[in-house]
């Protein structure tokens, strides 16, 4: 019984011929950015849409004698264009530049940027699903073979799981080490180096490129942040300020005051042609839709400070676990000791497998052990290690 016969019997097991289970490629922390975050920024571009087009996201304070034509009107032109914000302590400026600094110019675009920004959050995962696979290591595929190794309840079953996973591994070292033992002169070895990095056959392709996209992950937080800043703040309120003084009276345990970013009372200047003439008006408006603005926002500035702080905190972590020497050797040492009774000769054998083990190999059993049983891991060093010493490749 090959692999793929096993695989399909797990999900008849589970009553499904399609796909039961989710198969992660990642971790966590990246999900928390590609999954996550972009389901919270459909919500509330669901949430802002549905009461922009249902409710009554404006409504004015209109002169006495307009009729509710008038008044529809009014509200509709309101909303349409911008209107401005002024404190109740501070007088209309009569200078019209003056008072088109104070313009809020957001709340008309808010459900296509809350769109835009769940787009930007979706853009890493899709180059990593799309190239991934591109390096020589399909890790989607074992994923979620260590995935479906769970459910099986014959030895036989799990053992064919484990021997294609090490087939997978072993192939790979050996594409990226096709010469590893000829004795090639330096100028050969150094020939040959230089051509695996242009052909992606370093042993650290695939790791490298997952570093670049938490590259990505961390380059879009930092431009979500400043597009905000850009696109919310008007006049003298700015978007970060404002998020840092939330957050100290939030902290503080002080009640919030009126936005001054998200206000909730505005003016509307308008002109409205009665009789060959027209007459300017400026009416004060209640901006309902802001009552929830103002919340939305202060949860994603939140979230996105909290996303910035543990991807760096994560990226920091992964390069330690992948490229020093002493992490590496002691998850690799870790999962063995497990399988393997600890000798002279193992600890030998042991030390010669770490010098060699490649660095993407290493992450593929990372992201294994991650999502799924972590025993697998164990097992598949386990079979390599068998092969490398205790006889010859049959791959």
């Amino acid at each position: 019984m090959d692999y793929t016969e096993i695989i399909d019997n797990a999900k008849r097991f589970v009553g499904d011929d399609k796909k039961t289970t989710t198969v992660h490629d990642d971790l966590l922390v990246d999900r928390l950015h590609n999954r996550y975050t972009v389901a919270i920024l459909i919500c509330f571009c669901i949430a802002i849409s549905t009461y922009d087009y249902l409710g009554d996201p404006l409504q004015c304070w209109v002169p006495a004698q307009f009729t509710d034509n008038y008044e529809d009107y009014t509200n509709r032109l309101c909303y349409i264009q911008n209107t401005y914000h002024v404190s109740k302590n501070e007088f209309i400026p009569r200078d019209m530049n003056l008072r088109h600094e104070r313009t809020l110019k957001y709340y008309q675009w808010m459900h296509f940027v809350l769109l835009l920004q769940a787009l930007f959050f979706s853009l890493p995962r899709f180059l990593w699903q799309s190239f991934n696979d591109k390096f020589g290591l399909s890790i989607g595929v074992l994923v979620d073979a260590s995935s479906q190794s769970e459910m099986f309840d014959t030895d036989k079953e799990r053992d064919a799981v484990i021997q294609y996973v090490s087939d997978c591994l072993q192939r790979y070292e050996e594409y990226i080490n096709p010469l590893k033992y000829n004795r090639p002169s330096f100028f050969e070895r150094l020939r040959r180096q230089c051509r695996l990095v242009c052909q992606a056959r370093t042993g650290a392709s695939l790791t490298c490129f997952y570093i670049f996209i938490k590259l990505l992950y961390i380059i879009n937080l930092f431009f979500q942040l400043s597009f905000l800043q850009y696109f919310l703040s008007y006049y003298d309120v700015s978007y970060f300020q404002y998020g840092f003084y939330v957050f100290r009276q939030l902290i503080s345990g002080l009640p919030l005051p009126e936005s001054r970013l998200f206000p909730r009372i505005t003016l509307c200047d308008f002109r409205i042609r009665e009789l060959g003439e027209q007459h300017l008006y400026t009416v004060e408006c209640i901006l309902v839709i802001n009552i929830f603005l103002e919340k939305i926002y202060i949860i994603l500035w939140v979230w996105f400070t909290f996303l910035l702080l543990i991807t760096a905190i994560d990226l920091i972590r992964f390069l330690y676990r992948m490229f020093v020497h002493d992490s590496r050797d002691s998850f690799i040492r870790e999962n063995l000791e497990l399988m393997i009774k600890n000798n002279a000769n193992d600890d030998r054998y042991i030390a010669n497998f770490l010098k060699y083990f490649p660095i993407d190999n290493l992450f593929i059993l990372r992201i294994m052990a991650s999502n799924s049983n972590s025993l697998i891991t164990a097992e598949v060093l386990h079979e390599l290690f068998r092969r490398k010493f205790y006889r010859d490749s049959d791959v």
